[in-house]
């Protein structure tokens, strides 16, 4: 038996070792120039004759021994015969045993000079889609049964790389574009770690407001993960949005420079990522620097934490830093949209509070504000959806308090600007001292009426804000140390008027204009101003210039004093071109009409008004009124003597009896 056995081990043997001679004899001739490039010409000319159109490569090699695959200078050409991809080298270094498994391990990768030009017309296939179609599988049919195997839970496939570089990528559909100078990525026993520089793209984008380019560029990304920690440091992060129509304030110098179809925004930050699931994640934005030089936005710092779900994202310690503003909250949580669970966006915030001054938004939303440097104090609840936004309890004062304003409001329709609504009830505005001439004074405009400004002392305001599209209406109580007033008052963005009205039981009017013979008055009155520059202009060249307000002014006036003279129940009326203010005051008796014309051209220098007094006497119904006098004393004579007749008549009787 041990002979047999001996014989039967040797043959066994001798099997073996021939295999594996030949599987060595294989693997040598494999690895030799010549018989891979036997290999690599015919697997071309199958590959041509698969897709029907040309396919080159200039080398290809496989070693057996090291397990590595090299690639260089693959061209495929679409059915056009326009250079669709191309690749210079490529060089994979593969672990083939886990292949059996289904797991692709590559200890290294090196991918250089990638260049693609995929095209997909309205009217027609892409030009790569024939060759989706030539490697597409071909499905079973409905009524056709099922393999065994194919009834067999498959194993999945899995990707594992140690090492990986990308360089000189050149990539474009249709007028699409990305490329990237490069990408490496190092996955070692203490951590993983990356680096990329120059990545950039550009696309196109149809909206409802036309087509849009938008490009970004990443100049650099340093990546390190440790212990389950992905730290990115993001340098010359660039976003740009350009709609090809010129900028919103194009010739309208005034107007601010924020536009969203004009954007230009670049930024540094740094994001650790400290906790990585399937669907949830914990992050931190340690640093966040963006500025648009173009706008005039320059945020220096922005932090916070995040922990984030599918569902929503809670953030924490948020603070958020522009030039000379500083806003702090302790939360934020926000529902993420989903159409499939049914889920829309909205967001609410703890208290915001913080500091501000106005010039920081000036350039991009109010070049006005360019020189407001009075520093401002708030805080505000803010939430809101993608159609509205709600802010309450807004507090906004000046460190000393002589400035104090509470509010709520909120923005309805914010996808359609033509549907726009502001509304903010201010409950609460006081301005103590000279804040309100400080406040005035930090605005390169116009300055009117200053002097009766001041002498309206302190003042307090509550009413509402209201700004549907391309208009602004206000309207409540004014409260002055020389009375209340009740106004309100709209700017019409469109025919460029402020019209409105006001009221007042009582309102000590010469103080105000400094002429202590006027007393306390009551009055009614509506107003018509003209704002429009080109109009005013041309009214001011017409009448000499001047730095009057240009509009119209009626009024009825309950009750006022002159001296010692009460009046009631006159009607006023004023006009004023610029330059010059003429009005009238007037009044209708049953027998004396009386009016005075008056005349200014400075509100500052109102002891210079000229005065021209009317009377006009109504004979008429002075003797119409003797006429009823004597006619009232005829018939008092008349009943008089009827009655004594009647009381005779009655004494007669009585002595009778």
């Amino acid at each position: 038996m041990n002979k047999k056995l001996s014989i039967i081990l040797k043959i066994v043997g001798g099997i073996i070792g021939f295999i594996l001679i030949l599987f060595i004899a294989a693997a040598v001739l494999l690895n030799t120039h010549a018989v891979q490039n036997k290999i690599l010409n015919y697997a071309t000319e199958k590959l041509e004759e698969k897709l029907q159109t040309r396919v080159k490569i200039d080398d290809a090699s496989i070693n057996v021994f090291n397990q590595d695959v090299n690639l260089k200078g693959l061209e495929v050409e679409d059915l056009e015969h326009r250079k669709m991809i191309a690749l210079d080298k490529l060089s994979l270094d593969i672990d083939i045993l886990p292949l059996l498994t289904n797991k692709l391990i590559i200890s290294k990768a090196d991918i250089e000079g990638v260049r693609a030009r995929l095209f997909k017309p309205e009217d027609g296939p892409a030009n790569y889609q024939f060759i989706i179609d030539a490697f597409k599988s071909d499905k079973p049919k409905k009524d056709e049964p099922k393999k065994d195997e194919d009834k067999k839970k498959k194993e999945p496939f899995t990707l594992d790389i140690k090492y990986a570089r990308l360089a000189a990528i050149d990539l474009q559909f249709n007028e699409n574009k990305v490329s990237l100078h490069e990408v490496e990525y190092d996955r070692g026993w203490f951590g993983a770690k990356g680096k990329l520089k120059a990545l950039q793209g550009q696309w196109e984008m149809v909206t409802k407001k036309g087509p849009q380019t938008a490009s970004f560029r990443i100049g650099n990304l340093d990546y390190k993960e440790d212990d389950g920690k992905h730290d990115l440091q993001i340098g010359g992060l660039q976003f740009k949005i350009d709609n090809h129509k010129p900028r919103k304030n194009t010739n309208r110098p005034k107007r601010g420079w924020f536009d969203v179809g004009h954007l230009d925004v670049i930024a540094d930050m740094n994001l650790v990522i400290d906790y990585l699931a399937k669907d949830t994640l914990h992050a931190v934005m340690k640093r966040c620097v963006a500025k648009d030089t173009l706008t005039g936005f320059n945020v220096k710092d922005f932090h916070f934490s995040v922990g984030a779900t599918k569902q929503n994202a809670h953030l924490r310690d948020i603070v958020l830093q522009h030039e000379n503003t500083v806003l702090n909250f302790d939360s934020a949580y926000v529902v993420l949209p989903s159409k499939k669970e049914g889920r829309k966006f909205s967001f609410q915030t703890s208290l915001i509070h913080g500091k501000t001054l106005l010039k920081d938004i000036s350039r991009p939303f109010a070049k006005v504000l360019q020189n407001f440097n009075m520093p401002l104090e708030l805080s505000v609840l803010f939430s809101g959806n993608d159609s509205t936004l709600f802010f309450r309890d807004i507090e906004v004062h000046t460190p000393d308090k002589r400035l104090t304003i509470e509010a709520e409001g909120g923005i309805d329709h914010l996808k359609k600007k033509e549907d726009l609504d502001i509304h903010f009830d201010v409950k609460k505005l006081s301005a103590k001292g000279t804040v309100k001439e400080e406040i005035i004074n930090q605005f390169a405009v116009k300055k009117l009426m200053m002097n009766q400004l001041s002498s309206l002392g302190d003042i307090t305001y509550t009413g509402t804000v209201h700004i549907p599209y391309r208009r602004e209406e206000f309207k409540g109580v004014l409260g002055t140390a020389a009375g209340n007033l009740n106004f309100e008052f709209t700017h019409n963005d469109d025919t460029h008027y402020i019209t409105g009205n006001a009221l007042t039981r009582s309102f000590r009017l010469g103080k105000v204009l400094k002429m202590p013979e006027i007393g306390d008055v009551g009055l009614k009155a509506s107003f018509n101003v003209d704002i429009d520059k080109k109009r005013t202009a041309q009214v001011r060249k017409k009448y000499g210039g001047g730095k009057l307000p240009i509009g119209v002014v009626k009024a009825t006036v309950f009750e006022c004093s002159y001296k010692k003279i009460k009046v009631r129940d006159l009607l006023v009326d004023i006009k004023s071109n610029g330059a010059q203010v003429d009005g009238s005051i007037s009044q209708t008796n049953k027998g004396l009409d009386w009016a005075c014309d008056f005349s200014f051209t400075d509100i500052d220098k109102m002891s210079n008004i000229k005065i021209k007094p009317k009377v006009k006497v109504k004979f008429k119904d002075i003797f119409k009124k003797s006429d009823d006098k004597k006619k009232s004393k005829d018939d008092s004579k008349s009943k008089e003597k009827k009655s004594n007749k009647f009381m005779n008549l009655f004494k007669k009787s009585k002595d009778k009896k």
